[in-house]
């Protein structure tokens, strides 16, 4: 290599070292030498916005974390929607199911991979209602998001026009669980309830599904406070 040579790859070198660092290569320690102060900090730069924060959420539950109600409807806005407007930094999946259970969901529930950071179990009413064993199924799937390494987000079970068998006591069961198993707990039962605002006897209508959203994104606040986007 004659001098002319070597004086372009060395002119050349920080640039090339900088293209490498924005394609996500990291420059070598030797590299690093190479670089200016401007591109340096150029480079730490883009280093920054790369390490962005896990917000990554999955919703399993029944209708109503599906926002569904009287048969075959849906909210405008459902539960998945109010909160991403809520915390608009969360990719949200929405695994939700009208007329589901854990009952129902735990076996198929245990043999998936998990991927989101955080995992909302909102499961209970219709257990209640078909009078399933709610404890055993519901333990099963918070202990499957633990051993993924995943964090469980538990809801508890929001309220219902004129009360439900059952409905207390899995309640109480699902924050048993949430505190045995070191789970968040988003108390929905404690969000005011107010039967005007229910789309029917047993589904939220818009109001109240914004108030157990609102819970919920308070929830997740406790697991990811750098997912909360200021002003929001």
């Amino acid at each position: 290599m004659n001098e002319r040579t070597a004086g372009a790859v060395a002119r050349a070198l920080p640039w090339l070292v900088l293209a490498a660092a924005l394609a996500g290569c990291a420059p070598s320690r030797v590299a690093w030498r190479n670089l200016s102060p401007q591109d340096e900090e150029q480079w730490r730069r883009q280093q920054k916005m790369q390490r962005q924060p896990d917000c990554s959420v999955a919703l399993w539950g029944d209708s109503i974390l599906h926002g569904a109600y009287d048969g075959a409807h849906r909210l405008a806005e459902p539960p998945s929607a109010i909160l991403k407007r809520l915390r608009p930094r969360y990719a949200v999946e929405d695994h939700s199911v009208p007329g589901d259970s854990a009952h129902a969901r735990q076996p198929q529930f245990e043999r998936l991979t998990l991927r989101t950071r955080i995992v909302v179990l909102q499961y209970g009413i219709n257990d209640a209602s078909h009078r399933y064993p709610y404890e055993p199924s519901f333990r099963a799937m918070v202990a499957h998001v633990k051993a993924q390494g995943r964090t469980p987000l538990v809801t508890g079970l929001s309220r219902v026009i004129g009360g439900m068998a059952g409905r207390d006591e899995n309640d109480a069961i699902a924050r048993r669980i949430a505190a045995e198993t070191g789970s968040v707990f988003a108390d929905w039962g404690a969000v005011r309830f107010d039967p005007a605002d229910m789309a029917d006897g047993v589904h939220p209508g818009p109001r109240y599904a914004e108030r157990l959203t609102e819970q919920l994104a308070r929830a997740l606040d406790r697991v990811a406070p750098e997912c909360v986007t200021p002003g929001v």
